[in-house]
């Protein structure tokens, strides 16, 4: 068992540097028992894996020695043999159970590390023997061996479970040649190969279908249970199910960069960013045990000199003193905690990309969204063209067709796709930053945006009271008309204001490009309190830096990722929204929803108040417990075997509650 927590020191030797950054002490790698993903954590995992599957595969041989020691300790206090025999059986007792322990203590020393727990119970064990104490000098062993058994399952449980993510990750491809179908690991595959995926098979890489409609289940990538329709030509993500008939797909990434390769990469690191709580334990560890210890010394031969110099009486008080100086329970559940709890976020379809963003998700009292994309659908569609002073409406098509197909923008999608079958080109295409574009078609300049632009070119227009987006165009610096294009609000956003609200957040925001009226009837129909319309990218992080100066708590922003770097880095905490196949989103965020459900983010929030809560109640829990029976122990002289049992007791108990994290609700 003690290999579960033992550090490969040859690793951490070549990687100093590495181990620190993962918070790693460079003697217990990775002693939460967590991986973090790093190159330590993932031999340790090998060499569990090669322990083989199956609960006796991985625990019997601890097991085995547990109950070997204890029944050597029974047959020691209850056969009729001499005092010499009973303290040969109870040595013999200890080292059975116990020799990993002694073993590493020694190690540790050898290496500064001196305070561990593999010290505290070498210590206690061997003192107690020296006074006489056979049995109790045994039996702590044998209760801590049996303590590291139980949070060695708990914490193997927890880590299996968030591995779970790893079998989005398909083992093979099938990979189509003019000779037949071969399967290829997915790491051999190179952009543009087709492949096939049958029926209830796993997407092994990103890509887009070729020659058919199909059904996937999306789950796994989500957190959502409904199936998605992907049409002909359309992306398809790593780590979707099949659930219709067998299709083909031309692969558009290499694995290393595909939807699966992020999630992956982004959980597996999310344990090395460490929230302020934890870190603050790492710290707490290192003076709350030399302390402890340092009160035993004194307790075990101070009080004596004003007692009759009755030594054994304080040297047994002391002995509880060393026992429950084991900061086990901190150390491990508070990391499991967060572990957990960000592991079940990602099931959800909710990437953090560390526990310290936890901390941050649990304070924010003011949320700020984008419009597009995060509260609306972003789906827009053209609803018409109004032409105007002489134009026809395939005038606009043709003049405006060619210059949006050259952008990436939905707004611009849209238009293109309205406009299909256009018969123009156009030149000297350019991008007027937050207003719009412009280019040369036919042999004439050709301008489309807002209202700003044509203000720019001396044109003033009017949107005529529509509610929608409206773009316009001109031609020349003449007016041509405009287009109206619409765009709905997501059925959760409503709901998930609502929620935020109930949840305590103080106040929410939108800020926007688009007009005033347009978001103003966003706004009231989701129930945003504070609305900004009309910004310009820098305008929006020049508004976002207003409101996170003049916040009384942390700042969430949340936008879908296009065009949101800038914000997403300056908010408290960034959300990026329907991170999906958005590869900016997953680089510049902090937190990531897969989808564009907006209920996950007072989802987040409420989930991260519940891990912080959870992680007080182990610390205050904890200590609480652990000086309750250091007070006791000096009052009265309590067996070891107390202490043993409340120090076991209080860590399983720790770790159960950081257990309930798995629970979302």
């Amino acid at each position: 068992m003690e290999e579960h927590h033992e550090h490969l020191h040859e690793h951490c030797e070549e990687h100093h540097e590495h181990c620190h950054e993962h918070h790693h002490d460079h003697d217990e790698c990775c002693d939460d028992g967590l991986d973090c993903g790093c190159e330590s954590c993932r031999e340790k995992s090998a060499k569990r894996k090669e322990k083989g599957e199956g609960f006796f595969a991985e625990y019997g041989a601890e097991i085995i020695k547990i109950l070997l020691s204890a029944i050597v300790l029974i047959l020691a206090v209850t056969l009729p043999v001499g005092e010499t025999v009973q303290l040969i059986m109870c040595i013999a007792s200890l080292i059975i159970c116990g020799y990993e322990v002694i073993i590493n203590c020694f190690k540790n020393i050898f290496k500064g590390n001196i305070f561990d727990e593999n010290f505290l119970m070498t210590l206690a064990s061997v003192v107690a023997l020296c006074i006489g104490e056979r049995f109790e000098g045994a039996l702590i062993v044998i209760l801590y061996s049996f303590g590291e058994l139980l949070e060695d399952i708990a914490t193997d449980s927890s880590r299996k479970r968030i591995a779970g993510l790893s079998e989005l990750k398909s083992d093979s491809v099938r990979v189509i040649l003019s000779s037949g179908v071969t399967e290829v690991s997915p790491e051999e595959v190179e952009v543009g190969t087709l492949i096939e995926i049958r029926k209830g098979d796993r997407v092994p890489l990103d890509g887009v279908l070729v020659g058919a409609d199909a059904e996937f289940d999306l789950k796994a990538v989500t957190g959502e249970s409904k199936p998605y329709h992907v049409k002909d030509g359309e992306s398809v993500y790593a780590g979707a199910i099949n659930i219709g008939a067998p299709v083909v797909m031309r692969t558009t990434k290499k694995y290393e960069d595909s939807t699966v390769a992020r999630i992956i990469s982004l959980v597996e690191g999310a344990n090395a960013k460490k929230a302020k709580t934890q870190k603050f334990i790492t710290t707490f560890s290192k003076y709350y045990t030399p302390t402890v210890v340092g009160i035993a010394v004194l307790l075990a031969f101070v009080p004596p000199l004003f007692d009759s110099m009755n030594f054994v009486k304080w040297i047994l008080k002391a002995l509880n003193f060393l026992v429950i100086s084991c900061p086990c329970a901190l150390v491990i559940s508070v990391p499991l905690g967060f572990f957990v709890g960000i592991g079940s976020l990602s099931k959800k379809g909710v990437l953090v990309k560390g526990s310290n963003y936890i901390d941050v998700l649990s304070a924010v009292n003011v949320t700020v969204f984008d419009k597009t994309g995060t509260l609306t659908k972003g789906n827009f569609k053209v609803e018409k063209i109004v032409a105007e002073n002489g134009f026809t409406e395939d005038d606009i098509k043709n003049s405006v067709a060619p210059i949006e197909s050259s952008s990436s923008h939905p707004i611009a999608k849209s238009i293109t796709e309205y406009c299909a079958g256009f018969k123009t080109s156009a030149i000297n295409v350019e991008e007027i930053a937050g207003k719009g574009m412009k280019g040369n078609v036919n042999g004439k300049t050709v301008y489309v945006g807002n209202a700003a632009l044509m203000a720019d070119l001396g044109l003033t227009v009017s949107d005529g009271g529509y509610s929608g987006t409206v773009i316009y165009v001109a031609e020349n610096s003449k007016f041509a008309g405009k287009i109206l294009i619409y765009d709905e609000i997501k059925e959760t956003s409503v709901e998930a204001i609502k929620l935020l609200k109930k949840y305590g957040v103080k106040k929410t925001v939108m800020i926007s490009g688009d007009n005033a009226q347009v978001c103003r009837a966003v706004g009231e129909k989701v129930g945003i309190d504070e609305v900004y319309s009309g910004l310009l990218p820098d305008q929006k992080a020049d508004k976002l830096s207003e409101i996170i100066a003049s916040a009384n708590g942390k700042v969430l922003y949340a936008g879908d990722g296009i065009n949101d770097a800038p914000s997403l880095a300056m908010a408290d905490v960034g959300v990026a929204m329907g991170g999906l196949g958005s590869e900016s989103a997953i680089e510049s965020a902090d937190v990531v929803v897969m989808d564009d459900n907006a209920l996950k983010i007072p989802l987040s929030i409420k989930y991260s108040r519940r891990i912080r809560r959870k992680v007080k109640e182990n610390i205050i829990g904890s200590l609480a417990i652990k000086f309750a029976i250091m007070v006791l122990s000096v009052v009265f002289t309590l067996p070891i075997w107390v202490a043993m049992i409340a120090d076991v007791g209080v860590m399983l108990l720790a770790v159960a509650n950081s257990l309930t994290n798995y629970i979302i609700k």
